[in-house]
């Protein structure tokens, strides 16, 4: 019965279709029934190729910024609808960019928009898709000034990862405490500056998790990774812009495996983007 349903509908749809013959008819069928380009990837998309055109003369690295995130959100629109043979997608999933826009006064309102935007989405698009949403909307707030948000309200899962981050960031602390030792005076400003995040990051993370009881405590030491301890400046160089990298995958991968969750929570994946952000402008 229900396949006889299935198939009395179809005749129904088609019979609304223009009267056509041959591949004519074949392609009138596809874009009736063919995907679609998945609507919040559009409008990211859309917003993106706006931004470039708008910022191009006034902000070039802002514009190329937004440039390749456009190329890279029409791409996924594209790989979610499938190509054929020769590469393209159906004509049902066929999209126009934006060839016009006014020019931007600045860039900073724009790039705040897209960072609000794109964040608010991270965990809104396509599974599939909310890892490309959050490394862009990451790499947005990079591009803003300003501190990272308060950590929000920790759910049962969120404590767990919270954890997690907390050990890290002792980790951190304690390589940037070691390589300190090492560097000249004229790098140590920069150290403790660093220093001073890690540490932001550890109150925050230790007064969240105090809310719950257990509170992990830092190792009295802990091991450098990959990385061989440094032992002079420029190893002690080398190990903080190491840590840095590190430091940054850490944060992105948290922030894009939050927003992959069934039920994601949207403050906690906007503070986890916010922090990674911070990573990120201090690679």
């Amino acid at each position: 019965m229900n396949r006889r349903r299935i198939a009395l509908t179809l005749v129904a749809s088609t019979a609304t279709l223009p009267a056509l013959a041959g591949c004519q008819a074949v392609d009138s069928v596809v874009d009736y029934f063919g995907p679609r380009p998945e609507n919040r990837l559009l409008m990211l998309a859309d917003a993106a190729a706006t931004d470039a055109l708008a910022l191009s003369g006034v902000d070039d690295h802002a514009a190329d910024l937004r440039n390749a995130q456009a190329d890279a959100l029409y791409a996924e629109i594209t790989r979610l609808c499938g190509t054929n043979d020769a590469g393209n997608a159906p004509r049902s999933c066929e999209v126009e960019r934006p060839t016009k826009a006014n020019r931007a006064a600045d860039s900073g309102e724009i790039m705040e928009n897209a960072a609000s935007a794109t964040t608010a989405a991270a965990d809104e698009v396509t599974v599939e898709s909310r890892a490309l949403v959050t490394e862009q909307a990451i790499a947005l707030n990079a591009w803003l000034p300003g501190d990272a948000p308060d950590i929000p309200e920790l759910s049962q899962p969120e404590q767990k990862s919270a954890a997690d981050l907390l050990s890290w960031e002792y980790e951190q602390a304690f390589g940037l405490d070691f390589a300190r030792a090492y560097v000249g005076p004229e790098h140590e400003d920069n150290v403790d500056h660093r220093l001073e995040v890690h540490h932001r990051r550890i109150d925050a993370l230790q007064e969240a998790l105090s809310r719950y009881g257990n509170v992990p405590q830092p190792e009295p030491a802990y091991s450098s990774g990959d990385q061989d301890l440094p032992h002079d400046s420029a190893s002690a160089l080398g190990f903080i812009g190491g840590l840095a990298e590190q430091d940054s995958r850490k944060w992105s991968a948290a922030a894009s495996q939050a927003a992959q969750e069934e039920t994601p929570d949207q403050e906690w994946v906007t503070w986890l983007i916010g922090i990674a952000a911070e990573s990120h402008g201090m690679r």
